[in-house]
Formats: C-alpha cells, sequence, structure tokens
C-alpha cells in the first residue's frame, strides 16, 4: 500500500492541533511574540519527552515508524481527547486493515426489514466510507427519494456539501460539521485509499464550507444529534438521530430518527405516512387524517 496520504494527514493532524493550543494551556510561560500562533514544534517535543528532529520529521511527513508508546505521549502533549488520539493512532497504523472487501451497496434483507419497522420514522443503513446502503420510506417522506441520486452520491457527506440538505435542514452548519467531523474520526484507517482521496477532492472543489472545515480537523464519535427540519408539506419537526451499531463486523450502522417529545413532530410523520399511502393508491377514498386531528383533504 501508498502510505504517503496517511503520512501527510497524520504530519497535518498533528500541525493543526499544536497551533490551537496556546503555551499557558500546558503550563508554558507566554510568549511576547505573537508571530508564531500556538505552540512552537520544540514545545511539542519537549512535552512528549521526544527529540525535535524527530518531532519535526513527523509535521514534515517523513517516512519512519512511530511507536504507541510516542504516540500516547504526544497524545497528552497535544491535550487530545479520547477520539482524537484513537484517530492519531489509526493514521499512524501501517498495518492498518483495507476498505477494499466491504461491500458498496446493499444490505441483508433482515437488515432492509428492521429499516422498514421504523415506520414512520426515518431509518438507514450507513457503511463504513458513509454510503448510504438502503433506507425505508419514511427516510423518503422527510428527506427526499435517494433512488433519484447517483449512486456515487448516496453518501451523508454529499448530501450535506452538495446542497440536497441545506434548505431542509434549519439547523444545518452544526449538523454538517457534526457529519464531518464523525466521518474523519471514523475513516483515519482509510485516507490513503483512492475513494477516500476522490471523494475529499469532489467535495473540496464542490463546497467552499467543506474545504474550510476539513482544514480544521475536528473529530468526534456520533452523539445523539437533534435536526430541525423545514418540510414543505408539514412543516418544522425535530428529530434526534441515534446510531446503532450492526455487530457483523461489517461495519454497517443504522441510523434512526426519533420525534422529540413535544413538538408534535410523531403526528406529522404520521400524516406523510398516510400521504404516500394515499399516493400509491389512488383509487382508494383520498380521506386523510390532518395534523390538527381533523378529517383533511389530499393535499399532493
Amino acid at each position: 500500500m501508498n502510505y504517503d496520504q496517511r503520512r501527510a494527514e497524520l504530519a497535518d493532524f498533528l500541525k493543526t492541533r499544536r497551533l490551537a493550543l496556546q503555551p499557558e494551556e500546558v503550563g508554558l510561560p507566554p510568549r511576547t511574540s505573537r508571530r508564531t500562533p500556538g505552540l512552537r514544534r520544540e514545545d511539542v517535543a519537549d512535552l512528549a519527552g521526544i527529540s525535535s528532529s524527530w518531532y519535526s520529521w513527523l509535521e514534515q511527513a517523513r517516512n519512519i515508524r512511530v511507536s504507541d508508546h510516542v504516540l500516547n505521549s504526544l497524545a497528552v502533549a497535544l491535550r487530545l481527547n479520547a477520539e482524537e488520539r484513537d484517530y492519531l493512532l489509526a493514521l499512524a497504523n501501517e498495518d492498518a486493515r483495507s476498505s477494499a472487501n466491504i461491500p458498496a451497496d446493499g444490505v441483508p434483507p433482515a437488515l432492509q426489514r428492521i429499516l422498514d419497522s421504523q415506520l414512520p420514522h426515518p431509518a438507514f443503513a450507513l457503511g463504513p466510507r458513509f454510503n448510504i446502503l438502503a433506507w425505508n420510506q419514511a427516510r423518503t417522506d422527510v428527506y427526499g427519494d435517494l433512488a433519484q441520486m447517483p449512486p456515487e452520491q448516496r453518501h451523508l457527506l454529499w448530501l450535506f456539501f452538495g446542497d440536497h440538505m441545506r434548505e431542509l435542514i434549519q439547523n444545518w452548519e452544526p449538523s454538517a460539521r457534526s457529519v464531518l467531523a464523525e466521518f474523519r474520526a471514523a475513516t483515519g484507517l482509510y485516507v490513503h485509499e483512492s475513494w477516500f482521496t476522490t471523494l475529499v477532492g469532489e467535495l473540496s472543489q464542490n463546497s467552499e464550507d467543506f474545504r474550510t472545515w476539513w482544514r480544521q480537523h475536528e473529530i468526534e464519535r456520533h452523539r445523539v444529534t437533534t435536526r430541525e427540519v423545514k418540510h414543505p408539506f408539514v412543516g418544522r419537526m425535530m428529530l434526534e438521530e441515534t446510531v446503532l451499531v450492526v455487530d457483523d463486523r461489517s461495519g454497517r450502522r443504522v441510523i434512526l430518527e426519533i420525534p422529540q417529545p413535544g413538538t408534535g413532530t410523531e403526528n406529522k410523520l404520521m400524516a406523510l405516512s398516510l400521504r404516500y399511502h394515499r399516493v400509491q393508491a389512488p383509487t382508494l377514498p383520498l380521506v386523510g387524517t390532518g395534523l390538527d386531528g381533523t378529517a383533511g383533504k389530499n393535499n399532493h
């Protein structure tokens, strides 16, 4: 394998974290000169107990092997959290697995049935590359039909940074930044692979926001996230997103979006589900239930 990309990513990550720290944050006296932001390379080397030259070689993406002991010392020196430390170790792991044998799309029938069982709540399956493998009808009702998109753009980053979600999700910026940070945390083992570099290159050309935030190296694992959706038919909905890991060594995850209590979102999801079924069966009486609980007309 070609590890040049991994070494470059490691070097850039170390540099961004070094420049983000001020001397007083790590117990060093503040500098009077402001020409150099953050810590100097020799500061990090001293804090980690390694030579300044060795640390400089890391930031220069030199072809050197680094022990886990040294990496853990750097994690402490740079005040990395647990997620950032795991990412650092993944980038430096020259024995990392390849994603070449990971299925590109599709899920077992049983997993599709799990997604469908969540109706009227949106749910979809995500692969380890963050490509969307499968989804249920509720996900289509809320966000649009992924089947109408090119397969290569059925990817969580393309949905956020290809303008598909920008108008629909009212808290788009924190949602997009969170997805990007989670993607980075989850894919440190694959940064040298062609699919990864192609995806990053295309998104960098397509989105200025992606280009800016990608350089910041934000890292986080998934937490419960609330999305505020402004739907053209039913209006504002608040959805809490939770991730379930599929325990079959495939790297797949199931993303569930549950209505936030007290927001009326459950009723609106039910209304969208009823609307879909009316469209599918136009010969049936088109009488539904309005969002206020009264009889309503079909409005599609």
